[in-house]
């Protein structure tokens, strides 16, 4: 009976210990970067997390495959290729050895000429205007004979986006209003977009009693406007901003654009992040021409990109704030700063990075870090909307940017790569990408005049 207990305890001890050896196998594979960019004539170290060594592979095959489909005398002559600081620029595939015996995992190098950037942390105003009328969602009318209805319910969708009533296109809620009271109670066929299929749908308009005019129970626009902070641009100008996609508001998609700007912006108030309550900066956008500092020419879910005005990128360029670019792999877990002008002067404030994560499911976030600087903890509490997108810096490079805050906890948010980010300036620029997307969650909050409006921003939560 004892030997059968004992074998027992036994099996249940090889088994914790190989779940455990799986465990710490998957620890260490998560630990290795998918894809790195590595500087041409640099050494690529991917050792400060455990102990590996670099070898180049001469077939795109898969690891496990190439373990079974090769013998140790093969991947040992394999190891013998040349270092990655004697690669040129391109695209190489790099298998990782535990110990420089065991193969784990294949990476993706990309070897690549070294690059600098102007870091801003500049709040700036950011305009879109949407593609189309873009749909909030559904409500009653009051009929002209005293009743009720939902002419569009569980026909028109929140995030919807119309873009003709009868073939006819509509751009403002405004022409959209006009379209239906032309048609009065006839049914009107709405062109729109729901995600990225067209389609189109037939509604009634009934005859409102409130507003004298024929309705279909929709709650709409067709712009929006916020506060953000500008990342960086290079010498021609090329910008990103944000660090995230910003939403319709309504969906978790980006919100379709015709067109977009960037104009000045002053920081009015700001509410401070507390537990459990994110933190938000008020503002002022300066609108009209004299006051556009850029276009917005893509939105993706890691930021928005465009080309910044002459006169703009002329007054900014400042050689001190010349930076090269720092790479995933060459970020440590200790000091690093901030940029923002939300004080009414661009400033460091000093945070402290806590975990890195090389292979992140959300690419905004594969930095998480805590707020150290007393001045900015005491102007707001730590990270707020309106923050995403300052420059990250550490040992002088441009690491990554502002993104989310902890929701729990103000003092503490996450970070973009830069390198994500400048990868979507390069393609956006190399490959002239249309307006594809654009839209945040803020709100208007009143107007000064034609030219400048007032606006509060929802943070960003996790």
């Amino acid at each position: 009976m004892r030997s059968f207990y004992m074998r027992i305890f036994k099996n249940i001890i090889c088994i914790y210990v190989l779940a455990l050896c799986c465990f710490a196998y998957a620890t260490m594979i998560h630990a290795i970067p998918d894809h790195v960019y590595v500087q041409e004539g640099q050494k690529l170290e991917l050792d400060k997390k455990i102990p590996v060594t670099l070898a180049m592979s001469t077939k795109p095959q898969s690891v496990m495959a190439q373990i079974g489909a090769r013998t140790f005398q093969a991947m040992k002559q394999e190891r013998a290729v040349e270092t990655c600081s004697q690669l040129k620029q391109g695209e190489y595939t790099l298998t990782c050895y535990l110990f420089g015996i065991l193969p784990m995992k294949e990476v993706q190098v990309s070897v690549v000429n070294g690059k600098s950037l102007y870091v801003s942390g500049q709040v700036v105003g950011i305009y879109g205007a949407a593609q189309g009328v873009l749909v909030l969602g559904s409500g009653p009318v009051e009929t002209v004979d005293g009743s009720s209805a939902q002419p569009a319910e569980h026909i028109v969708f929140p995030g919807d986006y119309i873009t003709a009533v009868n073939g006819k296109a509509v751009k403002k809620k405004e022409e959209l209003m006009e379209r239906i009271n032309q048609y009065g109670e006839q049914p009107v066929v709405l062109t729109l977009w729901r995600g990225a299929e067209q389609i189109q749908v037939s509604v009634e308009p009934v005859e409102a009693a409130e507003h004298k005019g024929y309705r279909l129970g929709l709650w709409v626009k067709d712009d929006m406007a916020g506060i953000g902070t500008l990342t960086y641009f290079d010498q021609d100008g090329n910008f990103g901003a944000l660090g995230h996609g910003i939403g319709n508001g309504q969906t978790k998609d980006l919100l379709r654009l015709s067109d977009g700007r960037l104009y000045k912006a002053q920081v009015l108030g700001i509410k401070k992040g507390v537990r459990g309550t994110p933190g938000e900066l008020e503002g002022v956008v300066y609108y009209g021409k004299d006051n556009q500092i850029g276009e917005v020419s893509s939105n993706t879910q890691i930021g928005i990109y465009g080309t910044l005005t002459k006169n703009f990128r002329e007054e900014k360029k400042n050689e001190s704030l010349l930076c090269p670019v720092g790479y995933k792999q060459e970020i440590q877990t200790k000091d690093a700063v901030i940029l923002s002008d939300a004080s009414g002067e661009l400033q460091s404030y000093r945070i402290v990075i806590d975990d890195l994560d090389y292979t992140p499911g959300d690419k905004n976030k594969g930095i998480r870090f805590h707020v150290e600087d007393e001045n900015l903890l005491k102007l707001t509490g730590g990270i707020v909307q309106g923050l995403s997108g300052s420059p990250i810096l550490q040992d002088g490079k441009l690491i990554g940017a502002v993104t989310h805050v902890l929701v729990n906890d103000p003092t503490k948010g996450y970070g973009i790569f830069a390198e994500n980010m400048i990868r979507c300036t390069e393609i956006t620029t190399g490959e002239g990408l249309s307006v594809t997307g654009f839209g945040f969650g803020n709100r208007l909050r009143g107007c000064k005049n034609e030219n400048q409006r007032t606006v509060r921003i929802q943070p960003d939560k996790k």
